[in-house]
């Protein structure tokens, strides 16, 4: 057993190494527009043919610090998530190569960023970022490590979609630091993160009605009241019980609500009382603060006082604003938007506390959104996670559901892509043109059900990222009925379209397609042809409304990508900066 576990610390973090090193040069060479880095430079052409022969040797200059970086592609992505040998090397004056270990790749990277015009806090940044990339690698090497250590019979008992949103172990592709949470202590990640199997009741508040600020789509209340608080409730505070509402919160987050000196007074006064943890037990997703309850298909976006990624995680005035000005319009364009294979899973409303002594923004430590969340077919993921392998494994997990849903037999994977295009990409693009609707469909927020091994339904979520197009809403008369002119879910048409192109383009069908075409051992290219012929077809039959969408994907240059590592060294996690990458769908 001793041995079995010191195998898997060995490989994990070797694992995690291959992942960080790997998003680290993806992300450098996209944000800095290097398309291609394969090279053969005469002048290195002997060292380059000593290399281990493991796939194309690259070079990367590195101009403002006058480095080399050096290595071999094994797999060349046209979207850029390359993949890489298993060894690396620095140039060194007089010809001399020096082998790069992740910690010496991560010092000349920060290095040659840091001399950016915009780079104005020097060593800061580079600290801060170093820290970040440190915390999601160790953390990245103990998940993949508790996944390797686990047997069969712990891994099965829990449902597909539920694995599925706790095995995201890499994260997402081009970000330096995708597994960086920092608030969490290491000793609390067994019990509150996805990728460690953790699953908890909720605590709940009791807080008086006066301070309780909430907005709901008709009836939806009395669904999201859950009995078994409302009786938890009774049985500590009796009658009294009816002058207060419950507040459903994260555990993490109760204890940190609780430590601060003004919720302490008031819960001397008993405007606010803790009633505890109560109710089935929920599980995180992939999204580490928005939990599912499979007893009820419940959801909840909870906030978390957690920096994730870049950001503290919790749910600020405006994004539930803007969360419900989009679940109101989706609610009255029900019947245009959902169909058996495209469903919105849509929040239906939310609550926060209000107290006069605190600043308005405190109140985002309060404010829990509601997502119901039935999911009818059992064979339901969550496709940034299927697109990984597991641990140790090369077959991606979405080749293996289809196996599985296919009871045993794998279809065309053309045939497959093709059908998936239909229920999401077309779907996605109709809902834009027709009804002005855009979403952050990025993998994460995207769903998918197969069945016989086939794409059934897809399904898009967290509305918080819906746009909106401010010249659409204003002509159907949604600005007089729906919404406020000032909401915050209306954007500019071009800003909707841009957002819908990475999201769903790039982000989404760029690793979709890289998956499936690397695990079939070819170029993507053949598989943008089959986006391309989809958009082909449904040009074919489009009205002027879809047109110019369409046009531009088959007929742009490029494509907007989130420049995600340069972002985060300038701090402009709330103001991405992005960048143009070629358009494998041009005609």
């Amino acid at each position: 057993m001793l041995q079995q576990q010191t195998d898997a610390t060995a490989k994990s973090t070797e694992l995690a190494e291959t992942a960080t090193i790997r998003a680290l040069l993806n992300s450098y060479l996209r944000e800095t527009g290097e398309r291609d880095p394969r090279a053969a430079i005469p002048g290195l052409r002997y060292f380059i043919d000593s290399f281990p022969k493991q796939g194309d040797p690259f070079m990367l200059h590195l101009p403002m610090i006058g480095k080399t970086i050096t290595g071999a592609i094994t797999y060349y992505s046209a979207i850029g998530q390359h993949t890489y040998g298993s060894f690396f090397y620095e140039a060194i004056s007089g010809g001399v190569f020096r082998e790069l270990n992740l910690e010496r790749l991560l010092t000349l990277l920060l290095a040659e960023l840091g001399k950016s015009d915009k780079a104005e806090n020097g060593l800061n940044d580079e600290q801060r970022v170093r820290s970040r990339i440190d915390n999601s690698y160790r953390k990245m090497s103990l998940y993949m490590e508790h996944f390797l250590n686990q047997t069969q019979s712990q891994l099965a008992w829990k449902p597909e979609y539920v694995r599925s949103e706790q095995s995201l172990y890499i994260g997402h592709p081009f970000h330096p630091y995708p597994k960086s949470t920092e608030g969490f202590d290491f000793s609390e990640l067994a019990a509150y993160s996805p990728e460690m199997g953790a699953s908890f009741q909720l605590h709940y508040f009791a807080v008086r009605k006066e301070l309780v600020h909430e907005e709901w789509l008709d009836g939806e209340e009395a669904v999201a009241l859950r009995p078994f608080a409302t009786l938890h409730a009774r049985q500590q505070i009796g009658d009294a019980a009816g002058s207060y509402k419950l507040l459903p919160m994260h555990p993490w987050q109760a204890v940190h609500v609780m430590r601060q000196p003004q919720i302490q007074e008031r819960m001397k006064k008993s405007d606010i009382i803790s009633l505890g943890l109560c109710g089935p037990v929920v599980y995180p997703t992939s999204s580490v603060r928005t939990v599912w309850e499979p007893a009820g298909g419940y959801g909840f976006k909870l906030p978390l006082h957690v920096r994730i990624t870049n950001l503290l995680r919790e749910n600020t005035q405006e994004q539930a604003e803007r969360t419900m000005d989009a679940a109101r319009m989706l609610h009255h364009l029900k019947n245009a938007c959902n169909n058996d294979h495209f469903q919105i899973l849509s929040e239906t409303g939310y609550s926060s506390v209000r107290l006069a002594e605190m600043p308005e923004e405190w109140s985002a430590c309060f404010t829990v959104i509601y997502r119901p969340m039935k999911l009818p077919n059992p064979s339901t993921y969550v496709l940034a996670s299927v697109l990984e392998s597991l641990p140790g494994q090369t077959e991606p997990k979405l080749i293996q559901a289809i196996r599985q849903s296919g009871q045993g037999t794998l279809p065309d994977l053309r045939e497959w892509l093709a059908a998936y295009l239909q229920i999401s990409m077309v779907s996605l693009l109709r809902l834009l043109a027709e009804q002005g609707v855009s979403f952050e469909a990025h993998l994460q927020n995207s769903l998918v059900s197969l069945k016989h091994g086939m794409p059934d339904c897809f399904y898009v979520r967290d509305l918080e990222g819906v746009s909106i197009d401010r010249r659409k809403a204003v002509e159907a008369g949604w600005t007089r009925t729906l919404l406020a002119e000032s909401s915050p879910v209306l954007y500019e048409e071009s800003e909707a379209w841009m957002r819908t192109k990475y999201y769903f383009f790039v982000n989404h069908l760029g690793s979709l397609v890289h998956t499936i075409a690397a695990y079939s051992c070819e170029a993507e290219e053949p598989y943008w042809h089959i986006v391309k012929d989809v958009l082909q077809q449904e040009r074919s039959r489009a009205d002027e409304r879809m047109l110019p969408y369409l046009d531009d994907l088959l007929h742009s240059e490029s494509l907007p990508a989130k420049a995600n590592f340069t972002s985060c060294f300038l701090s402009r996690g709330e103001k991405p900066l992005f960048v143009d990458i070629p358009n494998p769908m041009k005609v």
